[in-house]
């Protein structure tokens, strides 16, 4: 038997996988609250003026001060753990469908997502461990440790411009539905479908385009050497429009990320075997 065998034989087990696709479905709804709470935050700073940012380690900071938070946060981490095994899969042995360039592109994809689901299981366990409900170190105080090393200003511009390509992917993806597929023949025929797609649709573009601004700040940020040119993102849309316009801003984003959680549970409820791979 080939490798090639192997892996065929992996990526139809996963996708016939009761198992792995309840993990998924429950790691997506832990998704959309990392997004549910990160717009509650960024209306939050910008109606009450309240403490933290409007980041995911932020937003799931201000679960960690009571222990009723703490078990959510503990359940939270396990469920990323789920998401980053299964686009561990999805890296190593999925998009068969695809071939060439195109399956080497979405599996480099799945393994970016691994990272960043291993990077919120990992944020979710160290703030129930540390029962804390500050906002932990900021977007800035980060900055300022990336700039201060060997080669700092390069690594920070590469991340920046990484952000802002990922960012303008995602604004794409969302703007021509290519999340679609991932959705059951239910979501994709019955009249669910419209409300569905355009929560899919904002969701992913103000997300995406949320995502180049912050990488285009802190691109700013590598070139001037000014840490406190990026943040969180009401930080970051109140010194590209000014602290009026700005609250406006952050409000929008707000709704948008909000949507994007409810299309994650849409997509939970809704999610189609064949693409738990692709």
């Amino acid at each position: 038997m080939t490798d090639d065998d192997v892996a065929e034989q992996v990526d139809e087990h996963a996708k016939n996988s009761t198992g792995l696709a309840a993990a998924v479905r429950i790691g997506l709804v832990a998704y959309g609250i990392v997004h549910l709470l990160i717009a509650w935050v960024a209306v939050r700073l910008t109606v009450e003026h309240g403490s933290g940012t409007a980041t995911g380690a932020g937003a799931l900071a201000q679960l960690a001060g009571d222990r009723s938070g703490r078990v959510v946060l503990i359940a939270i981490a396990c469920a990323f753990v789920a998401l980053a095994v299964w686009q561990l899969i999805a890296a190593a042995v999925g998009f068969r469908d695809l071939s060439g360039r195109s399956r080497h592109l979405n599996r480099i994809g799945a393994a970016s997502r691994v990272a960043v689901y291993a990077y919120f299981a990992w944020v979710s366990g160290k703030q129930a461990l540390q029962r804390s409900s500050g906002s932990g170190r900021s977007p800035e105080s980060m900055t300022s440790k990336v700039l201060a090393a060997p080669a700092g200003q390069a690594v920070l511009t590469a991340v920046g411009l990484g952000a802002v390509a990922i960012g303008l992917g995602l604004a794409i993806f969302g703007a021509r539905k290519g999340f679609l597929p991932q959705l059951d023949r239910t979501a994709r025929t019955q009249d669910r479908r419209v409300p569905i797609v355009v929560l899919g649709q904002v969701g992913y573009v103000v997300k995406g385009l949320s995502f180049a601004v912050i990488g285009g700040l802190l691109v700013w940020a590598a070139f001037t050497q000014d840490p406190g040119k990026s943040g969180g993102l009401d930080h970051e849309l109140y010194l590209l429009l000014g602290h009026t316009m700005g609250k406006l801003a952050v409000v929008v984003v707000g709704a948008g990320f909000a949507c994007f959680a409810l299309f994650l549970f849409a997509r939970a409820r809704h999610l189609a075997p064949d693409s738990i791979t692709s």
